[in-house]
């Protein structure tokens, strides 16, 4: 049984069919990548798979369990995450203090239990903590823990976004264009920071790039989409080399 399964899914907004019957798998352990030209729907994808949206019809199978009519509040708890083309983050606190949201569908304390700091309160306190000092190593994030995140680079912030939503333990991460706005240096950083959330964590990986080449390098499969359809499903090389994706990107 496929990690991640999606099943005839479909979404009109007014007059506008943003998805139509998009259909794929995804592998526990994938790099699974999404291609496709502006309007294509491959956010308006990502954004119902994490109930951001209803979907109009179809299913998502997260292990075998249909999210697609779940409350949006538990898709965390049942593990996704998400990043956003437009970085979210709280500007004013630090990046310790924005990952440790990441923590907060973790977490299981009764409110008086919160209220006074109980024993077993300030256990998972730590528990908390040393996940995020694990993420923080992994994104080579140690000099700015400290820091308000409004006063760093927009390269840092896009890593500190990624590392917020590693912190909600997900079994399927959703990068929405992690290279966009990056140098190419930080860009090859994201490629090893994409393998390292795959092979240290072991999470499968779902990512929308307009950057082929990373796509190449980072990528186990995937898949063209245009105008709301799947074109094309098969390795970067393949869907780099098949005719109706050149003709998406470039026109007859």
């Amino acid at each position: 049984m496929s990690l991640l399964e999606i099943r005839n899914l479909g979404r009109r907004f007014g007059g506008i069919e943003a998805l139509r019957d998009v259909s794929f798998a995804v592998e526990e352990g994938e790099i699974f990548s999404i291609i496709g030209p502006n309007g294509a729907g491959k956010t308006t994808l990502f954004n119902l798979v994490s109930r951001v949206y209803d979907a109009d019809r179809g299913e998502v199978l997260l292990a075998g369990l249909d999210i697609a009519r779940v409350a949006p509040h538990r898709v965390a708890a049942l593990g996704i995450a998400r990043t956003f083309q437009n970085i979210e983050l709280f500007e004013r606190s630090t990046v310790l203090a924005n990952l440790l949201v990441g923590r907060h569908c973790r977490g299981r304390a009764a409110p008086l239990a919160e209220l006074f700091f109980t024993p077993a309160n300030r256990k998972a306190e730590i528990a908390h903590r040393d996940k995020v000092e694990e993420i923080i190593d992994l994104l080579d994030l140690q000099a700015h823990r400290d820091a308000p995140v409004g006063s760093l680079a927009y390269g840092i912030r896009k890593v500190v976004e990624i590392g917020r939503a590693l912190a909600a333990e997900p079994r399927v991460l959703l990068l929405d264009e992690p290279s966009s706005g990056l140098n190419p240096e930080e860009t090859e950083d994201m490629s090893f920071w994409i393998r390292d959330i795959r092979d240290d964590f072991g999470i499968t990986v779902l990512l929308i790039e307009h950057d082929m080449r990373l796509v190449d390098v980072v990528s186990d499969r995937a898949m063209a989409m245009d105008r709301g359809a799947v074109i094309a499903t098969g390795s970067p090389q393949q869907i780099m080399a098949d005719s109706r994706v050149v003709e998406a990107y470039l026109g007859d």
